[in-house]
């Protein structure tokens, strides 16, 4: 059911061609199962579940649109942003009371959104062209809500880290030109969803700087 309205999106938004060998629907399904499968490992039926299940549906179908046609649906994130304010406060993953998760869901809008928009204002003076994309700011703005400020930023980082790494690979293949363009919504849809089963990513410096020590004391 799931991929029969993940389809229906695909073809209403991006106008995709069931059967014409554009649209990899057998790829679509699989990745749906796996990225669900994973969630309910994680969440098991929950709440947190059905709402990181939403997220991820969303993530699947606009890194498609993105990877295909090179454009994110808008109504996508704002469709995010709504859904996600109205559910805030049931949403534990963004703190322990509820005004706490309503700030985190505002921070995580600001923090999501505000970061690639700098980003890409700085990329548009020193290379005279578009940066990043809108639809981009617009994705990570709506993710921002549910996963909350500081993972937001922690999936820039992890999104940045992925796509140099993807570029300079296909840089070496001489598959794309050096000034060529990668779509960058997928590594942000593939980071959100990766830290969703990430602690918080302050812990991430705290065990660095630990592990740093223990190297430095041998």
């Amino acid at each position: 059911m799931i991929s029969f309205i993940l389809e229906i999106i695909l073809v209403s938004y991006a106008g995709f061609k069931i059967g014409n060998g554009i649209c990899k629907t057998s790829f679509i399904k699989f990745l749906s199962a796996l990225s669900f499968a994973l969630l309910f490992y994680r969440f098991s039926f929950s709440f947190q579940f059905i709402l990181f299940a939403f997220l991820t549906f969303s993530l699947i179908s606009v890194s498609t649109t993105d990877y295909f046609h090179r454009i994110i649906p808008a109504i996508v994130p704002i469709f995010l942003i709504i859904t996600g304010f109205i559910f805030s406060f049931m949403n534990s993953a963004l703190g322990e009371t509820y005004p706490s998760r309503f700030i985190n869901s505002v921070l995580g809008i600001l923090t999501g959104g505000g970061v690639l928009l700098a980003v890409g204002f700085l990329g548009q003076l020193i290379y005279k062209k578009e940066a990043i994309g809108g639809g981009d700011i617009k994705l990570m703005a709506g993710v921002g809500v549910f996963i909350g400020w500081e993972k937001a930023l922690f999936a820039v980082f992890i999104a940045t880290v992925m796509g140099g790494i993807a570029g300079l690979i296909l840089l070496a293949a001489k598959k794309i030109e050096k000034k060529g363009y990668i779509p960058f919504g997928p590594f942000l849809s593939a980071a959100s969803f990766i830290t969703l089963f990430l602690p918080q990513p302050y812990m991430f410096f705290i065990w660095g700087t630990l592990l740093i020590r223990k190297i430095t004391a041998l």
